[in-house]
């Protein structure tokens, strides 16, 4: 499992804002909300998120196809814990895969912070995220991502859409035409 990830992504950490930042080429982000809006407030809403976060993963791999799930956790020693509860009670066979030195990394990080990533193998199926894409909806939990078994494309939820690395240009390219309503109407796409 992510055997393929530093030759599908070379020289980028498994960290969803790092990904669009170092593969624009294969980028496209997608809103979950009709008008851009961030977070769902009622029942209808949460339907909607979840029907375009399957149907985005639904165009990027067949229902009963293997992908690796990462979840993360956080901490200030490099030693990998699961720091949020509800991703270890949806995904409680996740193995510690690597962790990434945020403060060396990244902006914004004072003190000694690691993002622990925990991979799992699934099978996926429409609805099998729902749970975890809801606490992304939520902003209960950050940097989940659904990665292809063979890591040619990423699918980052975050609070408000998922950005997708396609596995080139050409489907990024299919994404977003099938998809367009679903765009950004800002020039940058976020």
């Amino acid at each position: 499992m992510l055997a393929d990830w530093d030759r599908c992504f070379p020289a980028c950490e498994p960290i969803g804002h790092h990904l669009r930042a170092a593969f624009p080429e294969r980028w496209v982000r997608f809103h979950s909300l009709p008008g851009s809006k961030r977070y769902p407030e009622d029942e209808a809403e949460y339907a909607e998120v979840l029907a375009r976060h399957n149907r985005v993963l639904g165009a990027l791999v067949r229902p009963g196809e293997p992908v690796a799930l990462l979840t993360t956790g956080c901490s200030q020693s490099p030693e990998p814990i699961r720091s949020y509860p509800a991703l270890a009670a949806h995904d409680p066979n996740a193995v510690p895969w690597r962790s990434v030195a945020m403060h060396r990394s990244d902006g914004g990080f004072a003190d000694p912070t690691y993002w622990h990533l925990f991979g799992s193998r699934r099978v996926w199926q429409p609805g099998g995220f729902d749970p975890l894409v809801r606490l992304v909806a939520d902003g209960a939990v950050v940097n989940i991502l659904v990665v292809a078994e063979d890591c040619r494309w990423a699918l980052h939820p975050y609070d408000g859409g998922m950005d997708v690395i396609a596995a080139s240009a050409a489907e990024r390219d299919r994404l977003r035409a099938a998809f367009s309503a679903w765009l950004s109407s800002r020039p940058s796409g976020l």
